[in-house]
This record gives structure tokens, C-alpha cells and sequence, in this order.
């Protein structure tokens, strides 16, 4: 048996007022001619499929027509759950229909002991929910944390579960000892959102969303497909694609493929000036950029600027000085109030104040002591 795993679609998603749609067509075309290549006998998509509880039209129709896609045109069945991202009601709106056509998204907890059934594999799955949601829906009143909720869960499955056939699981939750980016919202406050790898250990294989790095976890039986293309800075260096699995009894083989982006994002340090001029090595000017810029003692509008020639910038920062953790060690009491700014102002930038800036700094000393003696 085979499948292909992918997850965290976040379809609607914007960043700093950009909206990266386009950028999600592109690359569901792509995962789209993977589906075409690999011919798996099921596609499964590990939650957030959409980046709001509630997404706006456009959002809806693009989730609509790559659901199709693979399944009516491809012919693939689909397993989907729903992640914390993920409107419940937007999501299985239409689920019985879909289910007529092989294409199941599960949002609810009534089938969780009851697996999909595909080629001798059994497929349990486990919808992001809150502890409050397990204690609700099974009335067990001890469930305070993500851990103690999962515990309960596995539990259950493992009572109804066949071992000597292969059992994987789907979920969309985060394993401790994962790596995060910025692009996720926690689950909870704290560490209490975690689960322990070894809470899994029933399972032959287990296929996550929500965290977005591929290889979050250093694991032989858990694994993230991570998110098909960047979605924060902080996921700049991260390869993006999906996972495919090929299954034969218990025994599998599993890969990950990454997938090339319409844009990449890049956080570039460099003095304002030549970023300006394209002094510095990018691949494509229409990529997604965090400039972190030198040398903007006089410079206005400068992001306006940069679009100009860089239309994508989302942010830019300054970072004039790298300032010194050490401590400086002068006698103040022989020094003059401006050679002990002079001082401190070389031992953090290592440049010797002048100029306007010591102008301006000796004009408020200036003013702060003709305001003292007039008091």
C-alpha cells in the first residue's frame, strides 16, 4: 500500500497584509503532479487544511477545487482531519456527500475507535481536540492536559485495536521534543499542549500535522510531513514537501520529498544602502524578504523604497549597532559627561562618536544642565 502524506496546507493564510494565495495554488499544483507520479492508493492531509476557523470565499473555493482534484479527477481517496486551525463546520460541510466518493474528513470524535479499513491496513484517526473536548465528549472528569486526553484516546484504540495487523494513525498535535516555528499557533499555554513520543507505541507508523519542519522529531515510527511551502521567516531554511510511504505488512519504507516554491522567504542582513543599489546575491527579486538593515541613521520611507525594487519585502528591522555584553571599565569620576558617552558609545558600536550625532548629543547635555540651573 501507499501513501502520500502531506498536512498544514493553511489555505487563506496572510502574512503582514499579504496574502499568500496565489502561492497556495502554485504549490497544490505541484503536489498535484506528485499525486500524478506516485499513484498512492491514498492521500492523507494531517489538519489545517485552512489557516482560519473561518475562511473567506476565495479560501473555500481553492480548498474545494484541490479536493477535487485528487479526488473526483485523480481518482484518490482521501483521508483528512481537521487541525486547530481548522473551522470544524467549514471543513465537513459536506461530508457525507464526499464520503460517497472517497473522500473522508473527519472533524468529530464518534469514529475514533473505529478504523478506515484500506488493503489490509488499519487507519485510526485523531482530529485535533482541547483535553476539555475529551472530557466532554467521554465524560472523564480526570483529563486536565493534552498528555492525560492523548493517554485516554490510545487507550481506547488499543482495546479494539487487532496488533498482528498494521495499524498507523493520523493526528495533528505536537510530540515532545519537536522543533516549532513562529507560523503555529500553540495549542496551549505552557508545555501542557505536549505528548510523549512513547504514547504512540501501539502503532506501527504515526502521521502528524502541526508542526511545520519535516523533520521536527527524530523518530523511526512518528513522523511529520510538514507544510508544502514556507509560511514565517523563522521556516526560511526549511525544506517543504510531502512524505511517501510504502507499506507492505508491518514493514515500511518512507521518504520525503521536498517541493521547489513559487517564492522562497529570506532573511537577508545588510547595509540599507546596498540593498538599494542590488548589491546583494538573491535568486528572484520577487521572493518573500525580512531585510535586517545597517546605516539608516537618515533614511525615511524606507520600505516603500525597497518594494520598489523588491515587491514582496513583508518586514524590514534595523540593526545599527550589535550591542556588547561586556562591561565597560572606565573612572567616570575623572571623565567629562561627554567623554563618558564618547566611551560607551565606542565600546558598544566600536565607532568614535562624531559628527552630527556628538552635536547632537553635547546640544542635550547642553539643554539638560541650563534646565537645572534655572530650577
Amino acid at each position: 500500500m501507499k501513501i502520500l502524506h502531506t498536512a498544514d496546507w493553511h489555505i487563506g493564510k496572510i502574512i503582514n497584509g499579504q496574502s499568500l494565495i496565489e502561492d497556495q495554488k502554485f504549490i497544490l499544483n505541484k503536489l498535484f503532479d506528485a499525486i500524478k507520479e506516485h499513484d498512492p492508493d491514498v492521500v492523507v492531509i494531517s489538519g489545517d487544511l485552512y489557516d482560519l476557523h473561518y475562511p473567506n470565499k476565495e479560501a473555500m473555493v481553492v480548498l474545494e477545487d484541490a479536493l477535487s482534484m485528487i479526488n473526483l479527477e485523480l481518482k484518490i481517496p482521501i483521508i483528512a482531519i481537521s487541525g486547530n486551525h481548522d473551522g470544524k463546520e467549514r471543513l465537513n460541510y459536506g461530508e457525507r456527500w464526499f464520503e460517497k466518493t472517497g473522500l473522508k474528513i473527519i472533524t468529530g470524535y464518534d469514529d475514533l475507535m473505529t478504523p478506515i479499513s484500506m488493503e489490509g491496513i488499519n487507519i485510526y484517526v485523531m482530529p485535533y481536540f482541547t483535553p476539555a473536548d475529551v472530557k466532554h465528549v467521554f465524560d472523564v472528569k480526570t483529563i486536565h492536559t493534552h498528555q492525560e486526553a492523548t493517554e485516554y484516546i490510545m487507550s481506547e484504540m488499543e482495546q479494539v485495536m487487532n496488533k498482528d495487523e498494521t495499524n498507523i494513525l493520523v493526528g495533528h498535535l505536537f510530540v515532545a521534543g519537536g522543533e516549532s516555528s513562529d507560523s503555529e499557533r500553540p495549542l496551549s499555554i505552557g508545555t501542557i499542549e505536549t505528548v510523549a513520543a512513547n504514547t504512540f507505541n501501539a502503532f506501527d507508523a504515526v502521521l502528524l500535522g502541526h508542526l511545520h519542519h519535516p523533520f521536527a522529531i527524530k523518530s523511526d515510527f512518528i513522523f511529520y510531513s510538514g507544510t508544502p511551502m514556507q509560511y514565517s521567516f523563522s521556516e526560511a531554511n526549511q525544506a517543504k514537501g510531502y512524505r511517501l510511504f510504502e507499506i507492505d505488512n508491518k514493514a515500511f519504507k518512507q521518504k520525503f520529498i521536498p517541493i521547489e516554491p513559487r517564492r522562497s522567504f529570506h532573511v537577508i542582513k545588510a547595509r540599507y544602502e546596498d540593498v538599494i543599489h542590488e548589491k546583494i546575491e538573491v535568486k528572484n527579486n520577487e521572493d518573500y524578504f525580512h531585510f535586517k538593515l545597517t546605516d539608516m541613521d537618515h533614511v525615511t520611507d524606507p520600505l516603500m523604497k525597497i518594494r520598489n525594487i523588491y515587491p514582496n519585502t513583508l518586514q524590514i528591522s534595523r540593526i545599527d549597532y550589535e550591542v556588547a555584553q561586556d562591561e565597560i571599565d572606565v573612572d567616570v569620576h575623572t571623565l567629562s559627561d561627554i567623554e563618558i558617552i564618547e566611551s560607551f558609545y565606542k565600546h558598544v558600536t566600536e565607532e568614535t562618536l562624531e559628527g552630527i550625532k556628538k552635536d547632537k548629543v553635547i546640544q542635550l547635555l547642553e539643554s539638560h544642565l541650563n534646565k537645572g540651573a534655572n530650577e
